[in-house]
């Protein structure tokens, strides 16, 4: 391992946070509000970076997949507690409070624990959508894009930062395929933002949506989430939050090289058909118990839908009053999550159609033991790997929700609370069920619980594999 060299790397982290915070200072300084919180947290990640680097200024550029993952990891976890340190000094949250909100901007979590969002500055909420538009498509893969020195390295890191069982590479250079990324990510962030103008959002709100949307975050700056804006914003918030979880390679192909067939992707069909089939369900539901008109039946059916399933967040109405079947039914949605490659959480389209592939395979095999059943995903046979991972991937989130749970409702939190409050923060959606709902917020969750939340964020925003393997004694041999 080149440990001066992934010092080096997270000072530079460090920079790209303080840097990002320049935005809101400018914003308090045209509003009147008191910028001091986003300076001083500026010269302390700055200090820390120029320490950083100072002392890493000998290390040589070689990178293993041992540094990258290193990196990549660390990294979250010095972004939140940087991240968040705007939030302490405001004096609004203390540092538990405040490395919980930042984990949850930057994961695109949208889980929070500020009980009014309305009376903090504008800056300051800023900085909070900043954090998830950062995070969506990724801060090291931002890095990647605009540091050429990383080299080889940053294959490493790529390979450690972008989620999902499929890493496909959209052109032949690393750089230019982060680069490209990234410019797909810009334009629908400022198609998005022309949209909730045009339908009347003010320039601001339009930027804070817009910029939580598209990376599937969730954070919005009134209380009420979109509840509070029109139905013709919340039909547009649904656009761009599906487009936050579609793959992104398929954005690429279709807006930059035309390539339609990109849409007959085998995840894209089943993201496309898991969002048709629950909304036609809660559409059914919801009609035999509330007195809606047909387009606020399928505009909040829809609308629940696809913020779930994209692990955004947001809530056009109260879910928790919906029947209880419904709200099953938006935790199985947390668990699927959206398409890899994409700015969603959770398990992630591909691997549920790899899960279910798997099924027939197996009764194929145990009927005639001597046939050869192969798998397939896009015409394409499935490596023995990619189904190890799949099912080794399922069972040790789900273990791993079921633990943090437990360890919930050990700190007094009652069991449907605690285990809303692990499976929202390991799928990165936001909101959790009864105490930790729709409508609430995780405020009275124990000092210890936000930390541990706040790290589960971290867990699920970059698997449980790529933290796993750091507490292997393999990991650290020379």
């Amino acid at each position: 391992m080149n440990i001066l060299f992934d010092l080096r790397m997270l000072s530079l982290l460090i920079a790209l946070v303080a840097l990002f915070q320049c935005f809101p200072v400018l914003l308090a300084v045209a509003l009147g509000e008191d910028p001091a919180p986003l300076w001083q947290s500026i010269l302390l990640a700055l200090l820390a970076s120029a320490l950083g680097l100072l002392a890493s200024r000998r290390a040589s550029n070689a990178m293993s997949p041992r540094d990258g993952f290193l990196v990549t990891s660390l990294g979250w976890f010095l972004a939140a507690f940087f991240g968040g340190l705007p939030y302490v000094l405001h004096g609004g949250l203390d540092l538990p409070s405040a490395f919980f909100e930042a984990a949850s901007g930057f994961t695109t979590t949208g889980s929070s624990t500020m009980t009014d969002i309305e009376v903090w500055p504008q800056s300051i909420l800023l900085w909070r959508s900043i954090t998830q538009w950062l995070g969506g498509m990724g801060m090291v893969l931002m890095m990647i894009a605009i540091l050429p020195l990383l080299g080889a390295g940053g294959t490493q890191l790529m390979k450690a930062e972008v989620p999902g069982p499929t890493k496909d590479r959209m052109t032949p250079r690393l750089i230019s395929t982060a680069r490209a990324l990234w410019g797909v990510y810009t334009l629908i962030t400022l198609v998005g933002i022309g949209g909730f103008i045009l339908f009347g959002m003010t320039a601001l709100d339009a930027v804070n949506h817009a910029f939580t949307a598209i990376a599937t975050g969730g954070f919005s700056t009134k209380n009420l989430s979109l509840g509070y804006f029109s139905p013709a914003i919340q039909w547009w918030a649904i656009v761009i939050m599906f487009m936050g979880g579609t793959n992104f390679l398929i954005h690429y192909r279709v807006l930059v090289h035309g390539d339609w067939k990109a849409l007959t992707y085998e995840e894209f069909l089943g993201y496309l058909g898991i969002i048709f089939g629950f909304t036609l369900y809660c559409v059914l539901v919801l009609m035999q118990s509330v007195d809606w008109s047909w387009e606020e039946l399928v505009r909040h059916s829809l609308f629940q839908v696809i913020t779930i399933m994209t692990t955004t967040g947001f809530a056009s109405t109260d879910w928790e009053q919906w029947p209880a079947v419904l709200q099953l039914l938006m935790g199985v949605l947390m668990v699927i999550g959206g398409m890899s490659g994409s700015t969603g959480g959770g398990m992630k389209v591909v691997r549920v159609i790899i899960l279910l592939k798997t099924i027939p395979a197996v009764t194929i095999r145990l009927l005639q033991p001597y046939q050869i059943a192969v798998s397939k995903m896009d015409r394409q046979p499935l490596s023995r790997e990619i189904l190890e991972n799949a099912v080794a991937t399922f069972i040790l989130s789900m273990g791993y929700v079921l633990c943090g749970g437990i360890l919930l409702n050990a700190m007094d939190m009652d069991l449907l609370s605690a285990m809303g409050a692990s499976l929202t923060a390991w799928a990165n959606v936001g909101p959790g069920f009864n105490t930790v709902g729709a409508m609430d917020n995780f405020a009275h969750v124990p000092a210890f619980g936000k930390v541990m939340l706040g790290s589960m964020m971290i867990v699920g925003r970059l698997e449980i594999f790529t933290i796993l393997m750091l507490f292997s004694h393999k990991f650290w041999r020379s």
